[in-house]
């Protein structure tokens, strides 16, 4: 399993977490390596373009840093078009909500686009989002 750390509020909840604690592959939007980095984490990959990443971190981590300039598509985008480039289907986004309101929209929008592309799901402190297709039935309580 991937997992997209966005620039978003880092998750705290368990359920977030346990993702990036399971997952294979790692990717960070830039902006949200610097967090990711400094609380002990080491990405697999970090995407955008790299104008939030620290000038330490672009230095240190150059190796894993796939800088994209297209100003027409956000950082999110730009992780989640990396991954399938890349053969990573199953993604399992955090960190896409929690900071403004404009980017949480747009994160949780964006779904409906990558869902033609992966299957994508992004899990935040309250909820799961889970983009659909077609008539699906989800098991509840």
């Amino acid at each position: 399993m991937t997992v997209i750390i966005a620039n978003g509020r880092f998750p705290t909840h368990h359920i977030p977490l346990s993702y990036i604690e399971r997952a294979n592959f790692i990717v960070c939007c830039d902006g949200a390596a610097n967090e990711f980095i400094e609380g002990g984490g080491k990405p697999n990959a970090i995407v955008g373009d790299c104008d939030s990443i620290s000038k330490e971190n672009s230095v240190r981590f150059a190796d894993i840093l796939y800088i994209n300039n297209d100003q027409e598509t956000n950082d999110l985008t730009k992780s989640v078009q990396f991954c399938v480039e890349n053969g990573k289907k199953n993604i399992i986004i955090v960190g896409g909500t929690g900071k403004r309101e404009d980017h949480t929209l747009g994160n949780i929008s964006l779904l409906a686009e990558y869902v033609y592309i992966a299957n994508v799901v992004m899990v935040t402190n309250w909820g799961i989002f889970t983009p659909l297709k077609s008539t699906t039935q989800f098991k509840s309580f």
